[in-house]
């Protein structure tokens, strides 16, 4: 139930006020079945037994009312009400069937979509530090599993045991002793095979979990590779790793398909038993022949109610405890994104970059059990400049960017925009950046929609599209491409060169016309004539607006106004490229 309870706490009210109604719902479900029950019972002992429209209360004020004398008739009468209602009762269970799917595809899908947001808006350190899998697993099986297996299956048993508890006292009231002595021998029988595979259960969910989640990584990895899987003839590696993982996924999969099928035969069988039981007690109770054929009859129809809701609450059962292995992980990540929903990022509010960005002693590590990445850091930024950040690999570059970016909170230390705290003004402060990374994500789109980055159709503004492809010397290639700005680029761009994928980025960075470029190592992987023009590209924007390039090759930021050069997360040297020569460390760099 707790489980349930945290379940439900992902959707808003009005969803929780479905979930509300289907208990009623399910009740009223349940007493229809216990009605039925007794219409079936009462009316084969009158289909037997004539004389009894005349003595049954119900049935009495009716034939008094219908002006014939003929039982017959009576009873014929009762048999199409009795249809009417059966069909009546099918048509609202249909609709109560309707109610729960759609509520439960509903809040799967509201779930997913919230769980999906605050993804997105969670802090950058968080997305640092997980496997992209367990997300993409989380929002696409994890919140669909939560209320088909957890939140439906807690609910489909609440109403199978309504519907079985109705039947039976139906058949207590009937028949007190062979119904009560039946229930509490299938109820002691039906107990052992729960509680003996109980564990079982939820060990099988927790490692279907484990291995989707494996499965999505290893696809990921592969496919997200494949130009390096296939040169380098690795592909009977990645294969082996799958089909191991699928070989074992499917050993769980029919290990729990097994139990299923055990559990539902061994519930049968001793259902069925305890029906022939009760059948030879009522027979040597010595009942009348009318008492036997319908009691034997209301026997017979709640056996065919009962053993269907007895699998079911069995299976459901199962469904739940297997479920919450896989909805874990997301209800842990609900709880802590609600704890740290992310730094605030008030939509209203507006900054401008007119004085400086100022850097005060700023230093970051990772964990608290790791050397600091950036440390005392002092970097100060005027609007209109041109910054270049220099150093090894792993000296503390990309870093130290990602704290300007709004994107890291510093360990210690503060960063100011104009004077006041970047903390709380990151949003507003990163929509007036234009960011180009070294391996630039582009969409299975069209180059207009790659360059219009996540702005819709309608709104994409032709200007300042065509502005963005100029200043980043795209002109030539939209000429060439067959459809112009509407040609599709395919998954990652893969119709384009490096060079050009980097212009790309360099337009969508521009589109938005930012006040901040920043170039993280954006011509790190290319080719040196391809990197020539890239670097022209970045040099033609130098004077229009403030540029930070990161860079491990000096070419790309030999012409910038001043340069910082990190070594191990601290600031060796400053100024510009002449100056920096003095430094040795930095010279044997210049000179690689």
């Amino acid at each position: 139930m707790r489980d349930l309870r945290a379940i439900l706490g992902w959707i808003d009210g009005r969803l929780r006020l479905r979930w509300a109604m289907l208990v009623p719902i399910m009740g009223l479900a349940a007493v229809l079945e216990a009605i039925g029950a007794v219409v079936v019972f009462g009316l084969l002992r009158m289909v037997v037994e004539p004389h009894r429209v005349r003595i049954t209360p119900v049935v009495k004020n009716l034939w008094l009312s219908w002006p014939t004398d003929d039982p017959a008739r009576i009873v014929a009468l009762l048999i199409g009400v009795v249809a009417v209602f059966y069909v009546l009762r099918a048509l609202f269970l249909g609709w109560a069937e309707w109610f729960k799917e759609s509520t439960v595809a509903r809040s799967a899908a509201q779930a997913a979509d919230r769980l999906f947001a605050r993804y997105l808006s969670a802090d950058y350190l968080f997305h640092r530090q997980r496997r992209s899998a367990s997300p993409i697993q989380a929002v696409a099986r994890s919140t669909e599993i939560a209320f088909q297996l957890v939140a439906a299956s807690t609910l489909n048993i609440l109403a199978e045991c309504a519907t079985t508890i109705g039947l039976v006292a139906v058949l207590a009231y009937t028949a007190p002793r062979p119904a009560l002595g039946a229930v509490a021998v299938v109820l002691g029988l039906a107990a052992v095979p729960m509680l003996a595979t109980r564990r079982l259960w939820i060990r099988s969910g927790a490692r279907q979990h484990a291995l989707e989640e494996q499965q999505l990584h290893v696809l990921q990895q592969s496919l997200g590779a494949v130009k390096e899987v296939k040169i380098a003839g690795r592909e009977a590696f990645f294969e082996a790793r799958l089909r191991a993982t699928r070989r074992e996924l499917s050993h769980v999969k029919s290990q729990r398909a097994w139990l299923s099928a055990a559990l539902r035969l061994g519930v049968e069988t001793v259902l069925v038993i305890c029906m022939l039981g009760v059948v030879w007690l009522v027979t040597r109770g010595g009942a009348s022949g009318a008492d036997t054929v319908s009691l034997m009859a209301l026997f017979a129809y709640t056996g065919f109610r009962v053993v269907p809701s007895a699998n079911r609450i069995m299976l459901n059962a199962g469904y739940c405890r297997e479920g919450r292995a896989f909805v874990a992980d997301a209800i842990a990540d609900f709880d802590t994104l609600a704890r740290t929903p992310g730094r605030p990022h008030p939509p209203e509010v507006v900054v401008t970059f007119q004085t400086a960005l100022v850097c005060d002693d700023v230093t970051f590590a990772y964990s608290a059990d790791l050397a600091p990445a950036v440390s005392h850091v002092h970097l100060r930024l005027a609007p209109g400049e041109s910054l270049g950040i220099v150093g090894a690999t792993g000296s503390g570059k990309s870093t130290l960017v990602d704290l300007i970016l709004g994107l890291l909170q510093p360990t210690s230390g503060r960063i100011l925009l104009d004077g006041a705290p970047l903390i709380g003004l990151e949003r507003a402060w990163q929509r007036l950046i234009g960011y180009v990374p070294q391996e630039p994500y582009l969409l299975d789109e069209t180059l207009r929609r790659n360059i219009a980055f996540g702005v819709p159709d309608t709104l994409i503004d032709e200007r300042q599209l065509a502005r963005a492809c100029s200043l980043a010397q795209l002109d030539e290639l939209i000429r060439q491409l067959p459809h112009g700005m509407d040609t599709e680029l395919a998954e990652h761009g893969a119709r384009l060169s490096g060079g050009q994928r980097q212009r790309v980025a360099i337009a969508r960075a521009l589109y938005a016309d930012p006040a901040v470029l920043v170039f993280d190592e954006a011509t790190a992987a290319l080719d040196n004539q391809t990197e020539r023009e890239v670097t022209q590209a970045i040099a033609a924007l130098h004077g229009t607006r403030t540029l930070i390039v990161i860079a491990h090759r000096l070419t790309t930021v030999r012409d910038c106004d001043r340069l910082i050069f990190l070594q191990e997360g601290r600031v060796t040297a400053a100024g510009t490229y002449d100056d920096l020569l003095s430094n040795a460390a930095f010279r044997m760099m210049a000179a690689r």
